[in-house]
């Protein structure tokens, strides 16, 4: 043992290098890590911008049994502002109602606001345009800005194959006729006993 404590001390350059290899390494390692880290910090940021921004979708919307239309809904965490919807003028040129037409180019040049959770509804047709043969695919992009953040998403719905649509009176239908026959039950009640 002794002789090793001798050899190094004789060899103390030997020592002094080793030791500033093992710093080097200690360093280089410890850059390796801050490095990683700083990778991980900065998904975690660029994650947590793609959780809480305004996410505006395009659903089918058949309204009331009557009109059919295009709703954009925000599932998003934020407040979705100077939203521009564009549809592409082959659709809108295939439109059989000019009123329809005419909103929807009118339309392209307004911007809303779409709030959390809410949306905003475009009208595209009626009954017409359910019985419109070969129409063209509803394709347009949606652009709306959050948080200094400018997004953009685009949609392409194939309303010729799209999935069969069924009309079902809901409860409040239900009830709206049963008071409308009731009422003409008492209107003939009333009359009966005027005669």
């Amino acid at each position: 043992m002794y002789n090793i404590f001798s050899w190094l001390n004789d060899n103390s350059g030997f020592l002094t290098f080793l030791t500033v290899l093992a710093s080097l390494i200690t360093c280089i390692l410890s850059i390796c890590s801050a490095l990683a880290a700083w990778a991980q910090v900065k998904e975690m940021h660029r994650q947590f911008q793609e959780e809480n921004r305004p996410n505006i979708e395009v659903e089918f919307l058949y309204e009331k049994r009557t009109f059919y239309g295009l709703r954009f809904v925000n599932n998003g965490k934020y407040t979705a502002k100077n939203v521009n919807i564009f549809l592409e003028d082959a659709f809108i040129n295939a439109l059989p109602e000019p009123a329809f037409s005419s909103l929807l180019r009118n339309s392209s040049q307004k911007t809303c606001i779409i709030g959390v959770g809410h949306h905003y509804d475009l009208f595209i047709g009626t009954q017409k345009y359910r019985d419109c043969y070969n129409k063209p695919p509803t394709k347009g992009k949606i652009t709306y800005q959050a948080n200094g953040q400018t997004y953009e998403s685009k949609f392409d719905i194939d309303m010729e194959n799209y999935s069969a649509i069924f009309s079902v009176q809901n409860g409040q239908e239900d009830l709206l006729k049963k008071l409308k026959e009731q009422n003409s039950e008492l209107k003939k009640y009333n009359m009966q006993s005027y005669l």
